[in-house]
């Protein structure tokens, strides 16, 4: 009969602290103590050096931003990221409507936190995904702050479309042309006087975007395109009228704002205010357009968004020659006139790609691997800021403190004006240059995400068919970031990871190019 011995695992004589992070969303325009960031601060702080099994991370926090979507939340963001890359065991928030609103982004994002084995405490529901057998409880509570996000949004926007009925609603913005005053608008003639000017150069025979060309020499109050032309020509503010709810915005997660195509009521609203364009003028701008009015059929190239302008940083677009395709710089289609004409060839673009990748596939030990070392090394280097950071927060926190024992002091006259406000002053600056540092100091913390990339753009070069001679688009668009165009021979290639290459191209006639 065999004999059967068991194994007990062998303990380890010390245990490894877990590592915590606390994410925190809080109003900017919030005057209680308790809900701003140097609060929050010190209370995670203090609540995660007093448990010796844990080992504070760093603190998150989102400042007057809505937790109804995740798309604007970088604090949120790179906490997720700071979890994919390993450095977070779990994370402590104040209540599930601090950690998001939407219940789909609740869900997924702690769902996928317990995939990478971090847990997350909701300390007002007392919720910790490191017990739950299930997620009913986490939905319920992320469904009551939805709705209490449904519910304020209901409101607006019946509050919007009531005073929309009654022709009572102004808009929050003045068009140019216009000011506010006292809820009214009312002609600002400066810029009053340039509508008219497209008005009349348009009706002359000058194309929307020679205008803005013009503008831009001329009236340069602001950066003019061909589409802000194309705005006021078509906008009804302009003879006094105002067309309402042109736009709106969804009633169910997320929210996202849509033009109005007629899922929606739109109300029209005649001698709403003071008009700039005779409605004469306005109407045979209106016939004007849909004589000249061309459909352009928009295509996506293999190159677009790809292509950067040197001069101006704009993309490139494509035009066609005979029977060659071009690139030239978006800039000057829309209007600018500053920008020089360059003009690269699209086959000479994928040449000089592909000839790039093929060099660094036969020189992989030459280039790539010493490069991906480097950048090993100085992330090794930079691990030792988090606690740096770490000290910063604090300061901010106890600053804040000093800040807030002050304004107490001053209420109750026991502090003057005059040294209250030299002093707050003084603090306001400490924690101003506090935030610089500590901005400077989470800048070099990218190194982790452009090192994971170069990784990737490595692993892709050394396996790459030095053999071909078509340029591959699935392959580039996945190693390359970004083409710069310096000139019509000379580009400057980045690859993601941070490596950068140049290329130079055959120079290219520019009357081959029809525009």
């Amino acid at each position: 009969m065999p004999n059967v011995k068991t194994l007990l695992p062998e303990t380890q004589e010390e245990t490894k602290r877990i590592r915590v992070a606390a994410y925190c969303r809080v109003s900017t325009e919030s005057d209680d103590q308790k809900d701003s960031f140097s609060a929050q601060v010190e209370y995670y702080t203090n609540l995660i050096d007093a448990n010796p099994a844990w080992e504070l991370v760093d603190i998150y926090a989102d400042e007057g931003i809505s937790g109804v979507s995740m798309t604007r939340r970088d604090e949120f963001n790179r906490m997720l990221r700071d979890c994919r890359q390993g450095k977070i065991d779990r994370v402590i928030t104040k209540s599930v409507s601090r950690f998001a609103r939407n219940t789909i982004d609740c869900l997924s994002s702690v769902r996928m936190l317990s995939e990478l084995g971090v847990s997350v405490l909701f300390e007002k529901e007392k919720i910790d995904t490191a017990k739950m057998s299930g997620e009913m409880l986490l939905a319920l509570s992320g469904t009551q702050a939805q709705d209490e996000s449904i519910s304020i949004s209901g409101n607006v926007r019946w509050s919007y479309e009531r005073r929309m009925r009654n022709g009572d609603f102004v808009g929050n913005v003045a068009p140019f042309g216009y000011r506010f005053v006292s809820g009214t608008l009312v002609v600002n003639e400066p810029e009053a006087e340039i509508v008219r000017k497209i008005f009349d150069m348009y009706l002359s025979g000058v194309s929307k975007v020679r205008i803005a060309i013009w503008l831009n020499e001329n009236r340069p109050v602001r950066q003019w395109q061909n589409s802000t032309v194309d705005y006021i020509l078509n906008n009804e503010r302009y003879i006094g009228d105002a067309l309402l709810q042109k736009k709106y915005t969804t009633e169910t997660f997320p929210y996202t704002k849509k033009r109005n195509k007629g899922e929606k009521s739109m109300y029209y609203v005649s001698n709403n205010h003071p008009p700039i364009i005779p409605r004469e003028q306005y109407e045979a701008v209106q016939s004007l357009q849909k004589i000249r009015y061309r459909k352009k059929r928009r295509q996506r190239y293999e190159l677009s968004k790809l292509l950067i302008c040197g001069e101006c940083g704009h993309p490139f677009h494509r035009v066609d020659g005979f029977n060659k395709a071009f690139w030239q710089c978006s800039r000057l289609s829309s209007g600018f006139s500053d920008c020089k004409r360059y003009t690269v060839r699209e086959e000479d673009v994928c040449d000089a790609v592909l000839r790039m990748m093929n060099i660094l596939h036969s020189s992989y030990g030459a280039i790539i691997k010493p490069a991906v070392q480097a950048l090993e090394d100085l992330q090794s280097r930079l691990n030792g800021t988090r606690h740096k950071v770490f000290e910063i927060d604090k300061a901010i926190a106890d600053t804040s403190v000093q800040i807030h024992l002050l304004t107490q002091l001053q209420s109750q006259g026991i502090l003057e004006a005059a040294d209250f406000a030299s002093q707050s002053q003084e603090l306001s600056n400490k924690i101003s240059r506090l935030r610089g540092e500590r901005m400077k100091l989470l800048r070099q913390n990218e190194h982790d995400e452009r090192l994971a990339q170069l990784r990737d753009t490595a692993q892709i070069i050394e396996y790459f068919d030095e053999t071909q001679v078509d340029f591959d688009y699935s392959i580039i668009r996945e190693v390359v970031e970004k083409i710069i165009i310096h000139s019509d021979t000379d580009i400057e290639i980045h690859l993601f990871g941070g490596l950068v290459f140049n290329e130079h191209l055959p120079s290219v006639k520019r009357k081959a190019v029809s525009t």
